[in-house]
């Protein structure tokens, strides 16, 4: 078991908010859109109890609303409860007045909340207003940076450890920084590459032989891995949904593994909270 504690979060969202899901299914009128986290949301729950490991819930608003129940048992487990949005719409869908107004929401029900984690991370220097908001909230942390380049987002000249990003860069530390500290996702840095090896979908492709790997290259630089993945992943009963081969590779693509992956995880490495991290290390 790796001496240095890593974090574990859990992004609590539908399979209906999962972006390339949300995008294929917006004209849709036939889609069943149910929700499933009030089921799933105790074997995750049951996972991380008998690994004895603590997580952050980064939770979609709308579902926080709707199931207060679930706070109550997310943090009757020991577990910390962060804001992830309020119905998933990514940062460039919304503007500094909104996303306050959902923050202000969001913290209502919550209001020991201290952390954020943009929707499908998009958090980028277009929307770096969202951490003048954040701060002004009193937040502690952010973890919205994925150091890599995808489809969906590109943040590959960022760190790969905690930082307090710049105002004038969130993807530099300078010397004129935000208030909070940033905990970019987890990459596997290979010379100049930065391989995404943070879970989700990289842990589902990759497997976690990879992650392992990742995990160790950092804890021996001295910095924790930063790994999340989300409810609906490890639903044994997610629904199948028609979002065309590359958005249903992306989506679906062993699924029905993730929970054995994760599980590999948990016995070999210990995980705890954004929280507790910084309680750990006298950040907060």
């Amino acid at each position: 078991m790796s001496a240095i504690p890593n974090i574990l979060s859990i992004d609590v969202e539908e399979l209906f908010h999962a972006e390339y899901v949300r995008r294929s299914l917006s004209n849709s009128k036939s889609v069943n859109f149910s929700y499933r986290t009030p089921i799933n949301i105790f074997d995750v729950l049951d996972i991380l109890q008998k690994y004895d490991c603590q997580a952050t819930f980064f939770l979609v608003g709308e579902i926080a609303e709707k199931y207060p129940q679930i706070l109550h048992e997310i943090e009757k487990h020991g577990h910390e409860i962060a804001f992830h949005g309020w119905n998933h719409k990514p940062l460039w869908e919304l503007n500094p007045q909104v996303f306050r107004e959902e923050l202000e929401r969001f913290k209502k029900i919550c209001p020991s909340c201290i952390g954020f984690r943009a929707p499908s991370f998009s958090l980028n220097n277009d929307t770096r207003w969202c951490m003048d908001i954040l701060v002004e909230s009193r937040f502690k942390y952010d973890s919205s940076i994925f150091p890599t380049i995808t489809l969906l987002y590109a943040a590959y000249q960022a760190p790969i450890h905690p930082y307090q990003p710049s105002k004038d860069n969130v993807f530099t530390q300078g010397s004129d920084n935000y208030e909070l500290i940033e905990f970019p996702l987890t990459v596997y840095k290979l010379g100049f590459l930065k391989i995404a090896a943070a879970g989700g979908f990289w842990l589902r492709v990759f497997g976690p032989g990879f992650v392992r790997k990742a995990i160790r290259k950092l804890n021996k630089e001295g910095f924790p891995a930063v790994l999340y993945v989300h409810n609906w992943e490890l639903d044994s009963s997610v629904p199948k949904l028609k979002v065309g081969f590359l958005k249903g590779f992306v989506t679906y693509h062993n699924v029905g593994k993730t929970r054995m992956f994760l599980e590999k995880l948990l016995k070999e490495f210990h995980f705890i909270s954004f929280k507790e991290f910084l309680k750990v290390n006298a950040l907060s």
